[in-house]
Protein backbone atom coordinates (compact mmCIF):
# COMPACT_ATOMS: atom_id res chain seq x y z
CA UNK A 1 0.00 0.00 0.00
CA UNK A 2 2.77 2.47 0.85
CA UNK A 3 4.29 2.05 -2.59
CA UNK A 4 0.97 2.84 -4.25
CA UNK A 5 -0.01 5.74 -2.01
CA UNK A 6 3.00 7.45 -3.29
CA UNK A 7 0.83 9.57 -2.54
CA UNK A 8 -6.29 15.49 5.72
CA UNK A 9 -8.07 18.06 9.89
CA UNK A 10 -8.37 21.37 8.03
CA UNK A 11 -5.91 24.25 8.42
CA UNK A 12 -7.81 27.40 7.61
CA UNK A 13 -5.85 29.89 9.68
CA UNK A 14 -2.25 30.51 8.73
CA UNK A 15 0.17 31.44 11.48
CA UNK A 16 2.94 32.81 9.30
CA UNK A 17 3.97 33.71 5.78
CA UNK A 18 3.70 31.09 3.06
CA UNK A 19 6.86 29.41 1.79
CA UNK A 20 8.27 30.43 -1.58
CA UNK A 21 7.18 27.89 -4.22
CA UNK A 22 10.71 26.47 -4.53
CA UNK A 23 11.54 26.38 -0.80
CA UNK A 24 12.30 22.82 0.26
CA UNK A 25 10.84 22.22 3.72
CA UNK A 26 11.45 19.46 6.26
CA UNK A 27 8.11 18.00 5.19
CA UNK A 28 9.44 17.80 1.62
CA UNK A 29 12.68 16.15 2.75
CA UNK A 30 10.96 13.49 4.84
CA UNK A 31 7.79 12.74 2.87
CA UNK A 32 7.94 13.75 -0.81
CA UNK A 33 7.04 10.83 -3.04
CA UNK A 34 9.51 10.19 -5.89
CA UNK A 35 6.69 9.96 -8.48
CA UNK A 36 4.82 13.10 -7.39
CA UNK A 37 5.16 15.66 -10.21
CA UNK A 38 4.77 18.47 -7.63
CA UNK A 39 7.71 17.35 -5.49
CA UNK A 40 10.69 19.65 -5.13
CA UNK A 41 12.82 17.27 -3.04
CA UNK A 42 14.25 13.93 -4.24
CA UNK A 43 11.46 11.91 -2.63
CA UNK A 44 11.33 8.81 -0.47
CA UNK A 45 9.57 5.53 -1.24
CA UNK A 46 9.15 4.65 2.42
CA UNK A 47 8.76 7.24 5.18
CA UNK A 48 11.02 5.95 7.95
CA UNK A 49 9.81 7.96 10.96
CA UNK A 50 6.09 8.65 10.65
CA UNK A 51 5.67 10.61 13.93
CA UNK A 52 8.56 12.92 12.99
CA UNK A 53 7.19 13.33 9.46
CA UNK A 54 3.73 14.17 10.80
CA UNK A 55 5.17 16.77 13.19
CA UNK A 56 7.18 18.61 10.52
CA UNK A 57 4.40 18.42 7.93
CA UNK A 58 1.82 19.72 10.42
CA UNK A 59 4.15 22.63 11.21
CA UNK A 60 4.81 23.37 7.53
CA UNK A 61 1.11 23.18 6.62
CA UNK A 62 0.32 25.51 9.51
CA UNK A 63 2.64 28.07 7.89
CA UNK A 64 1.33 27.49 4.35
CA UNK A 65 -2.15 25.98 4.44
CA UNK A 66 -2.87 26.62 0.76
CA UNK A 67 0.15 24.67 -0.48
CA UNK A 68 -1.23 21.61 -2.26
CA UNK A 69 2.15 19.85 -2.23
CA UNK A 70 2.49 20.10 1.54
CA UNK A 71 -1.16 19.17 2.09
CA UNK A 72 -0.70 16.04 -0.03
CA UNK A 73 2.45 15.08 1.87
CA UNK A 74 0.72 15.54 5.23
CA UNK A 75 -2.14 13.38 3.96
CA UNK A 76 0.37 10.74 2.90
CA UNK A 77 1.94 10.36 6.34
CA UNK A 78 -1.41 10.55 8.15
CA UNK A 79 -2.73 7.78 5.90
CA UNK A 80 0.35 5.61 6.41
CA UNK A 81 -0.21 6.09 10.15
CA UNK A 82 -3.80 4.81 9.81
CA UNK A 83 -5.13 8.30 10.66
CA UNK A 84 -7.62 8.24 7.83
CA UNK A 85 -9.96 10.89 9.25
CA UNK A 86 -7.07 13.34 9.44
CA UNK A 87 -5.64 12.36 6.06
CA UNK A 88 -8.73 12.69 3.90
CA UNK A 89 -9.48 16.44 4.21
CA UNK A 90 -5.88 17.26 3.23
CA UNK A 91 -5.97 14.80 0.34
CA UNK A 92 -9.30 16.23 -0.87
CA UNK A 93 -7.85 19.75 -0.67
CA UNK A 94 -4.76 18.82 -2.70
CA UNK A 95 -6.86 17.02 -5.32
CA UNK A 96 -9.22 19.99 -5.70
CA UNK A 97 -6.21 22.31 -5.90
CA UNK A 98 -5.02 20.38 -8.96
CA UNK A 99 -2.41 17.96 -7.63
CA UNK A 100 -2.39 15.13 -10.18
CA UNK A 101 -0.74 12.89 -7.58
CA UNK A 102 -3.47 13.60 -5.01
CA UNK A 103 -6.14 13.09 -7.67
CA UNK A 104 -4.76 9.68 -8.55
CA UNK A 105 -4.16 8.58 -4.95
CA UNK A 106 -7.56 9.76 -3.71
CA UNK A 107 -9.11 7.87 -6.62
CA UNK A 108 -7.11 4.77 -5.77
CA UNK A 109 -8.08 4.86 -2.08
CA UNK A 110 -11.74 5.39 -3.03
CA UNK A 111 -11.66 2.68 -5.70
CA UNK A 112 -10.24 0.12 -3.27
CA UNK A 113 -12.22 1.30 -0.23
CA UNK A 114 -9.00 1.43 1.78
CA UNK A 115 -9.14 2.05 5.52
CA UNK A 116 -12.92 2.17 5.43
CA UNK A 117 -13.21 4.93 2.81
CA UNK A 118 -16.53 4.65 0.94
CA UNK A 119 -16.21 3.18 -2.55
CA UNK A 120 -17.55 5.64 -5.14
CA UNK A 121 -16.80 4.62 -8.74
CA UNK A 122 -18.02 7.92 -10.22
CA UNK A 123 -15.75 9.91 -7.91
CA UNK A 124 -12.87 7.69 -9.03
CA UNK A 125 -13.76 8.31 -12.69
CA UNK A 126 -13.71 12.08 -12.16
CA UNK A 127 -10.45 12.10 -10.21
CA UNK A 128 -8.61 9.86 -12.65
CA UNK A 129 -9.97 11.79 -15.62
CA UNK A 130 -8.45 14.97 -14.16
CA UNK A 131 -5.17 13.24 -13.27
CA UNK A 132 -4.87 11.57 -16.69
CA UNK A 133 -5.48 14.90 -18.42
CA UNK A 134 -2.46 16.25 -16.53
CA UNK A 135 -0.33 13.30 -17.66
CA UNK A 136 0.03 11.22 -14.47
CA UNK A 137 1.16 7.78 -15.71
CA UNK A 138 -0.82 5.84 -13.11
CA UNK A 139 -4.05 7.56 -14.20
CA UNK A 140 -3.19 7.25 -17.91
CA UNK A 141 -3.30 3.46 -17.53
CA UNK A 142 -5.86 3.07 -14.73
CA UNK A 143 -8.57 5.09 -16.48
CA UNK A 144 -8.62 2.97 -19.68
CA UNK A 145 -8.33 -0.23 -17.63
CA UNK A 146 -11.44 0.69 -15.64
CA UNK A 147 -13.37 1.69 -18.78
CA UNK A 148 -12.50 -1.64 -20.45
CA UNK A 149 -13.58 -3.59 -17.36
CA UNK A 150 -16.84 -1.61 -16.88
CA UNK A 151 -15.73 -0.41 -13.46
CA UNK A 152 -17.34 2.98 -14.13
CA UNK A 153 -20.77 1.51 -14.92
CA UNK A 154 -23.47 4.06 -14.11
CA UNK A 155 -21.02 6.96 -14.30
CA UNK A 156 -20.67 9.57 -16.99
CA UNK A 157 -17.54 8.51 -18.86
CA UNK A 158 -15.93 11.90 -19.40
CA UNK A 159 -13.07 10.78 -21.65
CA UNK A 160 -13.92 10.29 -25.30
CA UNK A 161 -12.47 7.29 -27.17
CA UNK A 162 -9.97 9.68 -28.78
CA UNK A 163 -8.91 10.94 -25.35
CA UNK A 164 -8.48 7.40 -24.04
CA UNK A 165 -6.31 6.56 -27.03
CA UNK A 166 -4.31 9.73 -26.33
CA UNK A 167 -3.87 8.60 -22.70
CA UNK A 168 -2.46 5.29 -23.91
CA UNK A 169 -0.18 7.03 -26.42
CA UNK A 170 1.10 9.35 -23.68
CA UNK A 171 1.59 6.37 -21.36
CA UNK A 172 3.63 4.65 -24.09
CA UNK A 173 5.85 7.75 -24.39
CA UNK A 174 6.44 8.00 -20.65
CA UNK A 175 6.61 4.30 -19.71
CA UNK A 176 9.74 3.39 -17.77
CA UNK A 177 11.22 -0.03 -18.24
CA UNK A 178 9.98 -3.34 -19.51
CA UNK A 179 6.97 -3.87 -17.24
CA UNK A 180 5.40 -0.45 -17.73
CA UNK A 181 5.93 -0.77 -21.48
CA UNK A 182 4.34 -4.23 -21.48
CA UNK A 183 1.39 -2.93 -19.43
CA UNK A 184 0.74 -0.14 -21.94
CA UNK A 185 1.02 -2.50 -24.92
CA UNK A 186 -1.45 -4.92 -23.32
CA UNK A 187 -3.91 -2.16 -22.39
CA UNK A 188 -3.71 -0.64 -25.87
CA UNK A 189 -4.57 -4.00 -27.47
CA UNK A 190 -7.35 -4.57 -24.92
CA UNK A 191 -8.81 -1.13 -25.62
CA UNK A 192 -8.84 -1.72 -29.38
CA UNK A 193 -10.75 -4.99 -28.83
CA UNK A 194 -13.10 -3.18 -26.43
CA UNK A 195 -13.80 -0.47 -29.03
CA UNK A 196 -14.46 -3.11 -31.67
CA UNK A 197 -16.91 -4.82 -29.33
CA UNK A 198 -14.93 -8.05 -29.18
Amino acid sequence: MKAIFLALGGWLVLSGPAFAADTITECDRLTAHPEDPDRIAPGVDDVKDLPAAIAVCEADVKKDGNNRRLRYQLARVYFYSQKTDKAMPHLEFAAKAGSQQAQFVLGYITDEGLQGVKREPCKVEDLWYKSANQGRFAALVSYPHHVINANFTGCKIQATPAEIEAYLAKAKETAKGYYQTLLVQTLTADYQRFKAGK
